[in-house]
Parts: C-alpha cells; structure tokens; sequence
C-alpha cells in the first residue's frame, strides 16, 4: 500500500512537472471541405492598417552579449543556447490594439527585443523573426519581462533573446490577447484567428521600431529589412504556422517559417483524445479551447463538464494562480478528463483503450459522460480521414454534426499550403501533442500530394526509438528543400538528434540510479527497487520530454533561417 501512494505521489508530481515547465514553453476559420482542400483564404476583422499602439515602447531589459551569456548560464541554459551572443539585446514592452475572436475591439502586449552592438550582424537592415509561444495557463505571462527572473514567461524569453535577437534578428513576440495587460476577458486558443492576432502584433512591433527611430535617444541602430521569419512552439507551433496562413492572406511575403510540435491537424487530434488516447495536460488545454471557442462560436460550452465543475471551469483560465494551486483548491481535476465507468456501450471499451492511458480516466473527471459519448456518436458517424488510421487520406470529417468537431474542423490547419520554405518540428514521443497525428500527417499531405508544390522538412528530433520507427514506415527527416538548403540543415539536425537522445539518456539513467539507491536504502529488494527505479525513469522522460525538444526545435529553425537570410 506504501508503495501504491508513493508511486501516485509520483505520477502527481510528474503532472504538475509537466504542466509548469512544458506548458509554459509551449494548441473566425474557414469553411474549407475535402473539395477545397488546399484553400488559402483566412477570415480576418481588422487591416494591418488600424492596429495603434497604446503606449510607447518602454525597455524593460538591457544586456550586453556578455551579461546575456552569464544570464543564460544563471537560468541552467546554457546547452540549450548552441551560439554565444554576438550581440547585446535591449527589450521594449509594447501594448497594442487588435480584435478578439467576435471583432471586439481589445488589445496585446509583447516583446520587441532589439540587438544592440558594434558587430555588424548587430546594425543596419536586419531580419523580424516573428515568434509565437507555448500555452500558459498563468495570465501574467509576459515575455518582455526580462526584469524578472519569477515570471512564468522568463526563460523563454530569455532563450529567444539569446538565441535570435543576439544573434543579430528583431524579434517580436506576443503574450497574446487575454495575458498580461490585456483587457479582454477570455483567451483566443488555438484558433486560427490567433494569425490575425499575431500579424496584429507584427504591425505594433513594426511601429515600435519607427517611433524608437525618430527619438534620438532610443538604444537601437537597427531597421527591419525585407526578411521576415515566422517561428513557434506548442501552441505557438499552430499559431506560427496560422499566421503563416493570415500573411499568405493578406499578400505579405515570408522568407520562411518554422513551427514546433504543434496541434496543426486540430480535429483529428481532438478526435484522438476523445477516443481514449488522453493528451498529459488535458485538463488545462480544454477549458482554455472551450472558453475560446464558446467566444468564437458560441454553444460549445453547453453540457460538456461534469456537475462538480460546470460552474467552476468556464472562465477560469488563464488564471492568477499556477495551475497546481487550481488542482490544490479542486477548482480542476489533475489528469482525469473522463469516467473510468462510463456505463455507455460505445465507451466502455475506450475508458481507457489501454492502461498507458489510465492517468486520464477516474471518478474525479471533468467531461461530462454524455457529452463524451455524442462527440464519440458523430465521430463514428462523421469520420475524419486521418484517425484511427494514420495510413488513410489525411483530411478532416466532411460534413461533423457535434458544435465543438464542427469549430475543430474550421480550426484544422491541413487544408493550408505554405508559400514559403517550412520547417516542421517536434518528437515522436513527445505525450503533450502527438507527433504522428499532427506533425506526420501535415508531411504526409505535403509530400504525397502531387497537386501541391510545398519546399519543406520534417524533422523528428528524436532518434531514441529509431529502429522501431523505421519497421511502421516512419523516417526522422523528410525533405523537399533545395539541395543547397537541405544539406547545412539536415548536417546540424543529426547532431541535434544525437544531442537529444543523449539528454533523454542522461535524464533516464540519473533517475534511475537515483531512484534505486533510495529504494534499497528504504528496505526494498534488488527487483523491488529494480521496478520503482524503472518507473521513476520513466517517469521522469515522460515530464520532461515536450519541453526539452523546445530548444533543439529552436536551434534547427535558426539554421534553417539562416539558408534564408
């Protein structure tokens, strides 16, 4: 029994692990059918043109290269930096207005992160990369806060200062609508409305830079050239390639864009976790969607929470509290999104469909049974191309009756085509947003459809399991790219993918030994304390994988860019 709670004790931690450091690193739309299935178009409220700032850009950190590099060292960093700072970075909070996902007026905050210097990468005409984040669920994440080592957004931001705006780039990234300063009361998730939004927030920093340019005294030397790169991750991997869709929109030209592990194929996906294949974070992921889309669509939100928390969610995130306090105060459920007892014939057998994925099923969950079992209902009815079987043509369901698979399907990003040189990449591991779902299908459609010319690559930063990968017919790089770009890209990706299989090593073996040595030091046996140490490590891989890809994602989406620059 001591060993039952320690080991729950255990998989509590690694949850609330999970959710702190991988969610905050880190998923109205078209009305596209399988007969339009390669469509461009993008609704859009708002021109480029009526986007003001609020207020004038105000600096918030200044470093030299050197006191970036001792920065990064301090915030445990520094092997996920590969390149020293080249220049020196001054931040600029900036405030702005843009339209929420119903055309209210409302407006954004972020970063314009400016590199500063006597190098010459760090004067003159240079690159906007144009970043979009991971999800939160803390509404004071704000990545102009380089002044404050507590803020949730703080390493991100800092590992984007180093890593782009040292190195010679204007970077200019959104807290999106609904954080920080933000008035609007609800957060726009993974919707591809965020593009607008974060165009939005390219306009502001492109304004910023202007009005720095005319006073005299502002520390840049700095002017955006006509190169413009479009990076994410998580969340911000959908939003990246989103925006992608919202400039292609609006005839704004991008030299090349780079999204990571993102939810790209949004309704199979869904789909997938529905069907029993639960997502760790899912009780955070799903009231930011249900708020976002109830704004966008409204009757999403009826009936789909069970009665301890249908009064209790709506609203709730993002939040003034850490996620782990919302669990504390029972305000949401840690892992268990549905019943494990069902009683319904058609999930009974998907509750859950196998014990990897136990974690989200109990009696303590926050889906309604019968909202579960309608959504199932129309799944069945309404199949989508991709799920189950990730061989079938990857498109989503023609014609879904239930409201939230009919907004997941006017969110879903496979029907869009880059114009511009892509890069997807994530893990195949990774239990936060499927790979194969969401990476490998968006690949598969670019490759294997002869009726679209895309230049892309897909690469799976994780090697680890490469062997078996290759006996289902999966690779760990995938390229269309011009010979010339392909090769310094797929020459930094396999030291990359080593790198990251070392660190999965490493993160294994040290628990592991950790876990032993303690076990056998409480009285366990040799196989006893064989079996919690295992457990451990695997513990400790699962916890940390979504968000340790995140810098080796970032490194290759550089290397990428700079064949563009």
């Amino acid at each position: 029994m001591t060993q039952y709670f320690s080991a729950k004790r255990q998989f509590a931690t690694l949850l609330c692990t999970t959710l702190s450091a991988s969610l905050l690193l880190t998923a109205c739309g078209d009305n596209d059918d399988n007969n339009d299935k390669h469509s461009n178009s993008n609704a859009t409220n708002n021109t480029a043109s009526e986007v003001k700032l609020l207020t004038d850009p105000v600096v918030t950190q200044t470093f030299t290269a050197t006191q970036l590099a001792e920065a990064i060292a301090n915030a445990g960093l520094s092997q996920a930096v590969p390149k020293a700072p080249v220049c020196g970075v001054t931040v600029e909070y900036i405030n702005h207005t843009t339209t929420g996902l119903k055309g209210e007026a409302t407006n954004a905050t972020g970063a314009l992160m400016i590199p500063t210097g006597e190098d010459p990468k760090c004067q003159g005409a240079r690159p906007i990369s144009l970043y979009a984040h991971g999800t939160t669920t803390e509404k004071n994440y704000n990545l102009a806060a380089l002044n404050d080592n507590k803020n949730p957004a703080y390493k991100t931001a800092l590992l984007l200062a180093a890593t782009t705006a040292a190195q010679g780039d204007i970077v200019i990234a959104s807290n999106y609508p609904g954080y920080d300063a933000s008035k609007l009361d609800y957060a726009p998730y993974v919707t591809k409305q965020q593009g607008k939004q974060t165009v939005d927030s390219l306009t502001a920093g492109k304004l910023a830079l202007k009005k720095l340019a005319e006073n005299t005294d502002a520390p840049t030397y700095v002017t955006p050239s006509d190169k413009l790169f479009v990076s994410g991750y998580s969340q911000g991997g959908y939003v990246a390639l989103a925006t992608a869709q919202a400039l292609d929109h609006q005839g704004t030209p991008i030299t090349a864009v780079s999204p990571g592990s993102g939810p790209y194929a949004l309704a199979a996906f869904a789909d997938t976790i529905v069907n029993g294949n639960v997502n760790i974070g899912g009780t955070a992921f799903l009231p930011l969607l249900v708020d976002s889309y109830e704004a966008e669509y409204g009757g999403i939100q009826q009936g789909i929470y069970a009665d301890k928390y249908a009064k209790i969610v709506p609203s709730l995130l993002p939040a003034d509290v850490p996620f782990e306090q919302l669990v504390a105060e029972q305000k949401l459920p840690l892992s268990q999104l549905f019943s494990a007892n069902p009683n319904v014939p058609e999930l009974d057998k998907i509750s859950p469909p196998s014990p990897r994925f136990s974690f989200g099923f109990g009696d303590n969950y926050l889906v309604s049974t019968d909202y579960r079992a309608n959504y199932v209902k129309d799944m069945r009815a309404n199949p989508d191309g991709l799920y189950p079987d990730l061989t079938a043509l990857p498109f989503a369901a023609l014609n879904p009756q239930q409201p939230l698979r009919k907004a997941l399907k006017e969110n879903d990003l496979r029907p869009y085509v880059p114009q511009a040189p892509t890069l997807l990449c994530g893990g195949n591991q990774d239990p936060i947003v499927f790979f194969d779902v969401n990476s490998t299908s968006l690949a598969s459609i670019w490759k294997n459809d002869k009726t679209i010319n895309v230049t892309f690559a897909l690469l799976d930063i994780d090697t680890s399991n490469e062997i078996e990968r290759a006996k289902a017919g999966r690779q760990t790089y995938i390229s269309t790219l011009p010979t010339m770009v392909n090769s310094a890209v797929e020459t930094v990706a396999k030291p990359l993918q080593r790198q990251f299989s070392q660190q999965l090593n490493m993160i294994k073996t040290n628990t592991y030994t950790v876990a032993y040595t303690t076990a056998l030091q409480g009285g366990a046996s040799q196989e006893q304390a064989n079996a919690q140490a295992t457990q451990a490590a695997t513990f400790a891989v699962f916890s940390q994988y979504h968000s340790i890809v995140m810098p080796y994602c970032l490194a290759a989406s550089q290397t990428f860019f700079d064949q563009y620059r």
